[in-house]
């Protein structure tokens, strides 16, 4: 009887615990006890996806465009494992798994995922053993890129296009024991990829598949303590032919990286780009606009090295740069083009631009103005004839009163019988 309840109760809690599942199961994915798999078949995917704590493993396949963030995977505490795959991925936002304490395994397939789609700080400091970012569009592998990856053991970067690696991009990771750089573009490899004077001789690096170059001897391997790179590198001959040669490689070089340049309205111009470096690096031109010349057009197109401009115009005026690199680094050089209008073309366009046309007077209003003036005219002019008229009609008198001035009480009257003044 008590073992009969317990089974019953035992069931029970199974039963809701399914049912809770359902209920807290993300849409357009499909859950079990401890995994979430979404857009396999079904393309209505929402985010954030969210379930309960108890989710181990995490499957997103062909999933619908997103941005991968903190707020995309959201109270999946317990996550150990996440794949996804084949999606277009348009961002990795910094710190986006960060909120994962005990992710074990990062698997990031067919996402196309490059350098500027991937925050420099995506990956930094996870407990992770290891990431796989095979099948991407990588192409070159920054110093930050896996910076805090102390547990990682397995790195997967095979089928990228990676064509450079900076120095001590692999710095932090001590305990690393396989690295895969299988089918890139890699012309060089060299062991200044890893924190210097530490032991490494479990490690293996795989790099079957690049086109490993011969005019040059890989940095850093002939240094004694680096021999533990000869042993770790997988095909075992891969560094046969570089250590033949006395030049060591090196990154590119440009003699001018700065110069100006001019030309005139409808003529063709060749802008000049030219490095040094070893193994021989890979030319390419950004525009003005930023965008690169990935192919040719009769306006614009790179003939061994130099950006040819068959007919300049004044919009193709500004600065370009030619970019430089192998598979030891980067390098830029630009050039100030300044296209100078022709003078014919410059003076009807200066006319088009500041002259203002002059505008014609009005015969209406020049009349209107001709009347008024005169009838301002006809009024002064009878104002001053009638003046002129009253004064000469004033009648004149001859006689002149004497009286007027003489029989006045200021003058004192004269005695009749004057008395002589007495001598003196």
């Amino acid at each position: 009887m008590g073992t009969n309840l317990v089974s019953v109760m035992f069931l029970l809690i199974i039963i809701n615990h399914v049912r809770l599942m359902k209920t807290a199961c993300p849409t357009g994915c499909s859950c079990t006890l401890s995994s979430i798999t979404c857009c396999e078949t079904e393309r209505d995917f929402q985010i954030p996806i969210t379930s309960s704590d108890n989710i181990t493993k995490l499957s997103l396949s062909s999933c619908p465009r997103f941005v991968i963030s903190k707020q995309s995977i959201w109270n999946l505490k317990s996550l150990e494992e996440i794949i996804i795959k084949s999606t277009a991925v348009t961002y990795i936002d910094a710190y986006a798994f960060g909120d994962l304490p005990k992710l074990k395994s990062l698997i990031l397939n067919e996402l196309n995922l490059s350098v500027t789609n991937i925050h420099p700080s995506a990956f930094n400091d996870l407990p992770i053993q290891q990431l796989d970012l095979k099948n991407n569009n990588l192409k070159l592998i920054h110093s930050e890129m896996f910076s805090g990856l102390k547990n990682l053991r397995v790195l997967e970067l095979s089928r990228n296009k990676i064509a450079a690696i900076h120095n001590q991009a692999f710095d932090s990771l001590l305990m690393l024991s396989v690295l895969k750089l299988d089918y890139n573009h890699l012309n060089s490899v060299t062991p200044l990829w890893f924190k210097p004077f530490s032991n490494y001789s479990s490690l293996l690096i795989s790099v079957i598949g690049n086109n490993l170059t011969n005019e040059c001897t890989f940095r850093g391997v002939e240094l004694t303590e680096n021999h533990w790179f000869k042993k770790s590198l997988f095909p075992n001959d891969s560094l046969t032919v570089s250590l033949t040669n006395i030049s060591i490689c090196a990154k590119p070089m440009f003699n001018n990286v700065y110069q100006e340049m001019y030309v005139k309205e409808s003529m063709s111009i060749a802008l000049p780009c030219s490095a040094t470096g070893l193994p021989r690096p890979s030319l390419t031109w950004l525009l003005p606009t930023g965008l690169e010349v990935a192919f040719s057009t009769s306006h614009l197109f790179v003939s061994n090295g130099k950006l040819n401009i068959a007919t300049a115009r004044p919009n193709d005026s500004g600065i370009y740069a030619c970019v430089a690199s192998n598979s030891e680094g980067t390098s830029v050089a630009v050039t100030r083009l300044s296209v100078m209008l022709n003078l014919t073309n410059a003076m009807t366009l200066e006319l088009m631009v500041t002259e203002t046309p002059k505008k014609k007077p009005s015969f209406a209003l020049l009349l209107v103005f001709i009347i008024f003036l005169s009838i301002v005219l006809f009024f002064v002019v009878g104002y001053i004839s009638r003046l002129i008229y009253n004064i000469a009609k004033k009648p004149h008198s001859d006689n002149f009163e004497f009286s007027r001035f003489v029989d006045t009480p200021n003058i004192l009257p004269v005695p009749e019988n004057p008395q002589p003044m007495p001598h003196v």
